[in-house]
């Protein structure tokens, strides 16, 4: 049986053409366009009928001289032909939009006077995300993003069905690992690998309560920073005579820092991330829900924090670095954080999942998120470095694992950042005039870029050097021996 053929295969693996959901060219902005358009002609309508029937406007309701003027029929077929053009147009729309799914790459292509068509190659696809906004709710569809390497490079199909965009990601997610099935007995047909997918409930790794995403935010430095706006700084003013005026100018202060609370709390709301065979599923959203699978091999850095008022409560915050994260959404948090609120116990759970050279590793885990010093074998900062770093020097460090790099900063705000070594680009060192006096230097392994800053700071200068150049070899050399984008193949159970 030859790879093609062997090709795990369900209705949507067939290399042909498939049609989006009937609903795409409402869901797509006709929906608001119906709306404007019935707002505009509401408001325009005593115009329209002087437009269109020639009647002389004597301020009248205009569907009344529609009346008294026997220009009844006249309405309704117009208004009949708007309906079908309407229709018609949004009927081209959805013919003209399709997709298929072959054992290379994903392909989507639409519009009808102008053709466009946009193509994921398979194993450049860093995860799946299914969304559902609440009209698409609604009429039971979902938009699949696929979060492709590259700038730019993501594929979205709206709309699906929510069991066909299902169905969807198991093939995806099977096709993008490499995985071929198995030579079937003659006579039978070969297991499918995507039923797994769809009906696998996995097991929880995070569960955000209503409790902690609300304690959370009372915990933030944002909020924090309102009540002192509110409770300190206004006063003060008054005080000083700046009168009314000073006050009612932080209110657009205050409105938008508790809307971006809210927001916060409803993003985090039903937030879970849940452990399967092909990498985490993270899941969250009341109104609108979103659901994304990344597999193995795909997080590029992560980066674990947490802040001061967040350490009497055991809570951490995990953020990662992606391909197909790189460029576009960087600065939006719902895309940024992994675990937008994690304990201590969830964390431990979660990390060996995305970077499977920590499983077994606990020790080196807690050592890295709230050890100082060469706790867990961790190289520290020089004494000398203290003058560059006073509070934080301590627990400044980094380790060098047999396939990553932990690198362990912060003193108000603890923070440990993961490297992947099969997922380094590149190696930099850097010495200022003040590291250079110390004999101290910054090393930076760089990854795709996103909201994980990768730098090992307060390195030893001659660590350094030799550090840079191990780094440069274990790169490239973990590069060549990767094989975590076939996890099926290499019979990953995660």
């Amino acid at each position: 049986m030859t790879a093609q053929a062997s090709t795990a295969r369900t209705r949507y693996v067939d290399g042909a053409w498939h049609r989006l959901h009937p609903a795409t060219p409402l869901l797509r902005g006709g929906i608001w366009l119906l709306a404007v358009l019935l707002y505009v002609g509401g408001n325009l309508r005593e115009h329209l009928v002087t437009l269109v029937f020639g009647l002389p406007d004597v301020g009248g309701d205009p569907v009344d001289e529609i009346g008294r003027h026997d220009l009844v029929l006249p309405a309704a077929l117009i208004v009949l032909g708007v309906i079908l053009l309407s229709v018609g147009a949004f009927w081209l729309s959805w013919r003209a939009s399709e997709f298929r799914i072959d054992g290379d790459d994903v392909t989507v292509r639409y519009g009808v006077l102008l053709r466009r068509t946009r193509t994921a190659k398979l194993d450049r696809i860093q995860g799946v995300r299914i969304s559902r906004p609440l009209l698409a709710r609604l009429v039971g569809a979902a938009r699949v993003e696929l979060d492709v390497a590259g700038q730019n490079a993501n594929v979205r199909l709206e709309y699906l069905s929510n069991g066909a965009a299902e169905e969807l990601r198991g093939d995806v997610l099977a096709l993008a690992s490499g995985h071929r099935e198995a030579e079937a007995p003659e006579g039978e047909e070969p297991e499918s690998v995507e039923a797994a997918v769809l009906t696998e409930p996995g097991t929880p790794v995070v569960t955000v309560t209503p409790g902690r995403a609300i304690g959370s935010v009372l915990l933030s430095e944002t909020l924090v920073a309102l009540v002192v706006i509110v409770a300190v700084v206004v006063p003060v003013l008054a005080g000083l005579g700046a009168g009314p005026a000073a006050a009612v100018s932080f209110v657009p202060v205050v409105i938008g820092s508790v809307t971006v609370l809210g927001r916060r709390i409803g993003r985090n709301l039903r937030f879970s991330v849940v452990s399967t065979r092909d990498g985490v599923r993270v899941s969250s959203g009341v109104v609108s829900t979103s659901t994304e699978a990344v597999p193995p091999g795909r997080v590029h850095a992560l980066h674990i924090e947490q802040p001061l008022l967040w350490r009497p409560a055991g809570w951490w915050r995990v953020a990662v670095n992606r391909a197909g994260h790189a460029a576009g959404r960087r600065n939006a948090e719902s895309e940024r954080s992994l675990a937008p609120v994690a304990t201590t116990a969830e964390v431990l759970t979660l990390l060996p999942l995305l970077v499977p050279d920590l499983e077994d590793q606990r020790d080196l885990l807690v050592a890295g998120l709230v050890g100082r010093g060469d706790e867990g074998d961790f190289t520290p900062a020089p004494r000398r470095a203290r003058w560059l770093r006073p509070l934080a020097w301590r627990r400044t460090g980094f380790r060098l694992t047999d396939a990553s790099v932990l690198a362990r900063s912060g003193f108000l705000r603890r923070e440990l950042v993961v490297v992947p070594d099969a997922r380094m680009q590149s190696v930099s060192l850097r010495q200022g005039p003040l590291q250079r006096l110390l004999r101290v230097a910054t090393v930076h392994p760089h990854v795709v870029s996103g909201p994980v800053r990768t730098t090992l700071r307060l390195v030893d200068a001659d660590r350094a050097q030799r550090l840079f150049v191990e780094l440069e070899e274990i790169g490239v050399g973990a590069r060549r021996r990767d094989v975590s984008h076939r996890w099926r193949d290499l019979g990953t159970q995660r």
